[in-house]
């Protein structure tokens, strides 16, 4: 990358005394008339770039680099306890998929992994019998089905002999029940039934998320296969320390930032809502955790560990910056600050809260101070490159 080359007002200064100075008779006589050319273009200069650690940088240049400003002005910040937590699926965003009977994991010549996106009503395991007698799907809905026609025969009869008194209401009523239980019996069957064996069907649309079975594996019913998680909310779990229990009282939203990308999400603009905050510390943990829903619109993944920034209630008053603003050396923080068209000055700052977006500036920026909210780099390049002392050459 190219960047861009800055003259310093100091040279340009002497490149014009050098230029007047090369025609001494119009340098006196527009001495005499009481213009001073150069004079007058470093008078001009120093008034916009007054004292030491100015940087010139052409407003061209900076749109081209994308700068941003923000005037500085006081306003409401919330209190802010800083923690770590992580990302999980919401328990309505969530489904545990077990077998209804028994039988031999088969994933139909499907890629099947976790990751795999599913589709509602869709079949991804199948439940196979072969060489097994207890799990022979086509066999026992055969059977089924023979039996059902079995209790509607019996039916049948018992209906017509109990006009004739010859079996009871009590036997009847036992008839039809008997009926009603063999139907049942070959709907379970009939559902989801193919030749291998019985589908599984997945009972929301989402992703896989865990697999706890193989191809070829042998199940029970009730066994867990597999985890299906819609991924549409989540929730985040933020872990705060003892020390922090009265603020965590406080807390009503929250901003977190993801450690791959450093990018900061704020629940606000997520549908956020805090949906519960322990009373007592985790079992086995000194820590509160405290929870929030909210609607996952950029592809989060659950399981991700994030840096958690909890608000509470906020203090009227309060300077602060995008973080973006900042820029840091050997521990200390600046600020650049547009103070002309063209010229930065780099402003020494202290520091307060971060809510992971924005930071509290407790000393350092003055009200209506243009800060400069992106491209600082570039401003602090540019005054690198014109680190030249002021003052005479020969």
């Amino acid at each position: 990358m190219k960047f861009p080359v800055i003259i310093l007002p100091a040279l340009a200064a002497l490149a014009l005394a050098a230029c007047t100075s090369g025609n001494s008779g119009d340098a006196h006589d527009h001495g005499a008339e009481g213009h001073d050319h150069a004079a007058e273009a470093i008078a001009e200069e120093e008034e916009h770039s007054d004292g030491p650690g100015v940087i010139a940088l052409d407003d061209a240049q900076a749109a081209a680099l994308g700068l941003k400003y923000e005037k500085a002005a006081a306003g409401p910040f919330a209190s802010v306890v800083r923690t770590g937590g992580s990302i999980e699926a919401a328990p309505g965003d969530r489904s545990t998929v077990t077998a209804t009977a028994s039988g031999i994991v088969s994933f139909g010549g499907r890629r099947l992994t976790e990751g795999t996106k599913i589709a509602k009503g869709t079949p991804f395991l199948i439940l196979g019998s072969s060489g097994m007698a207890e799990g022979n799907y086509p066999q026992q809905l055969a059977d089924a089905r023979a039996e059902l026609a079995k209790a509607e025969a019996d039916y049948a009869r018992a209906e017509t002999l109990s006009g004739n008194k010859v079996v009871s209401g009590a036997e009847l009523e036992a008839a039809k029940l008997a009926v009603d239980v063999a139907r049942r019996k070959v709907a379970v069957l009939s559902e989801h039934a193919t030749k291998g064996g019985k589908n599984i069907v997945a009972p929301l649309g989402g992703y896989v998320t865990s697999l706890a079975v193989g191809e070829g594996d042998y199940v029970t019913a009730g066994q867990p296969l597999a985890t299906i998680s819609a991924n549409r909310n989540l929730v985040l779990r933020a872990d705060v320390p003892q020390r922090y229990l009265a603020e965590a009282a406080e807390v009503r939203t929250a901003n977190f930032t993801t450690p791959y990308d450093g990018r900061t999400y704020d629940l606000s603009q997520s549908n956020g809502r805090l949906i519960g905050s322990a009373r007592a510390l985790a079992a086995g943990s000194p820590t509160l955790p405290v929870r929030f829903e909210f609607e996952n619109g950029d592809g989060l993944t659950p399981g991700t560990v994030v840096e958690v920034f909890l608000k509470g209630a906020p203090r009227e008053g309060v300077m602060t910056v995008p973080a973006s603003a900042l820029t840091e050396e050997q521990g200390a923080y600046y600020l650049y600050v547009r103070t002309s068209p063209g010229h930065y000055l780099k402003k020494p700052v202290e520091i307060g809260a971060s809510d992971g977006a924005r930071v509290e500036i407790a000393k350092g920026l003055a009200p209506g101070d243009e800060v400069v909210t992106e491209g600082a780099y570039y401003v602090r390049l540019a005054g690198m490159s014109t680190a030249i002392p002021h003052g005479h050459t020969h």
